[in-house]
């Protein structure tokens, strides 16, 4: 390539990979353009942002409105034979603008030369996940001292975002699940105004963002002492996870951690309760390229970054998942957030 270009629409259609290209860890950057090239990085920027770009050390050029950005972006463009556009991200009034201002250039996808690169971690991006890590640890060793019988799922998430801000961080990484009884069967719910009752499960899904990069834990708790049935689920997931973990190492596929995991709930009482993959890449995104899947033959190399987070989910009762975010080493792994694994009461 020439050039690698990435555009910004309006939030939330944000390329994250711009941000993972400039390293600029302030700002919204609606409407703007990363120009990248094998010697330096380019931002074409509104007022809005241009300073944040600007102290981040990034080279800035500013546009007055989309007509000045398509003829800077043409001036900036000229002569280019071959463009990268990442394809996974770009919106097609994006591409309509970028295929104007490049009229005869190939336009060439490298989606998956981006997702590929940000796979790997670089240190400064290592500092800035363990930090993320950091944070929702503390958080996760708090939350019996956060939500209590009564409490409700909303007064839960509430807690858990101010007190991930007030310990450094500058956002939450996404939406916290916070889901009390049978709503903690849906990996994905989003918190209600449910109050928590004796017997019930507790299950807190919450990240931090630390200068654009996060964390992702989950933790499942139980309000009062536990019956023999959650001690089971919870002591299988648990077991699950850990030979997930033992299973981590540079060159082993992803497909086989899966299996490790999934073997242990499936030769339980719970077989085919555990209904999604058992991890995902972590960086600029909760959802960073990469993923433990049983769909998804990958081989994991040393620096990924990547959630082990296997569950057991069991419709009108409940379910247990336990998370963590860990670094892929050459000989195994090395867990990256430290909060109790312990079935801990509410």
């Amino acid at each position: 390539m020439d050039s690698i270009v990435l555009m910004n629409a309006v939030d939330p259609n944000l390329d994250q990979s711009f941000f993972y290209a400039t390293g600029i860890p302030n700002g919204l950057f609606e409407g703007c353009v990363a120009i990248v090239t094998r010697s330096r990085v380019e931002v074409l920027s509104s007022d809005l942002e241009a300073l944040s770009s600007s102290k981040a050390g990034v080279k800035t050029t500013v546009f007055k409105g989309g007509e000045d950005r398509g003829r800077i972006l043409r001036r900036k463009l000229q002569g280019a034979k071959r463009i990268g556009i990442n394809a996974e991200e770009l919106t097609v009034a994006n591409y309509r603008i970028l295929k104007k201002a490049t009229s005869g250039t190939r336009l060439v996808d490298v989606s998956d030369d981006l997702a590929r690169a940000r796979m790997r971690k670089q240190p400064d991006e290592l500092s800035k996940i363990k930090k993320a890590c950091q944070i929702a640890s503390k958080v996760g060793d708090a939350i019996p001292d956060l939500v209590r019988e009564g409490s409700s799922e909303t007064e839960g998430a509430a807690e858990l975002n101010y007190m991930m801000m007030k310990l450094g961080a500058n956002a939450p990484a996404f939406s916290p699940v916070v889901a009390f009884g049978s709503s903690a069967a849906e990996p994905h719910y989003s918190p209600m105004s449910k109050r928590l009752r004796k017997g019930q499960f507790a299950l807190f899904d919450f990240g931090a963002a630390y200068r654009r990069y996060v964390s992702d834990v989950t933790r499942t708790f139980v309000c009062s002492a536990p019956s023999a049935r959650q001690k089971e689920m919870y002591e299988v997931v648990l077991n699950a996870q850990q030979a997930a973990l033992d299973a981590i190492s540079s060159g082993v596929s992803g497909k086989e951690v899966d299996r490790a995991a999934r073997d242990i709930i499936d030769c339980s009482k719970f077989k085919g309760r555990f209904i999604h993959g058992t991890g995902h890449g972590l960086g600029v995104t909760v959802h960073d390229p990469g993923s433990i899947s049983p769909s998804r033959d990958m081989v994991l190399e040393e620096g990924m970054v990547l959630t082990v987070e296997p569950g057991i989910y069991i419709r009108g009762y409940g379910g247990v998942r336990i998370e963590d975010d860990v670094l892929v080493t050459k000989k195994g792994c090395r867990v990256l957030t430290s909060c109790s694994k312990e079935f801990r009461s509410l």
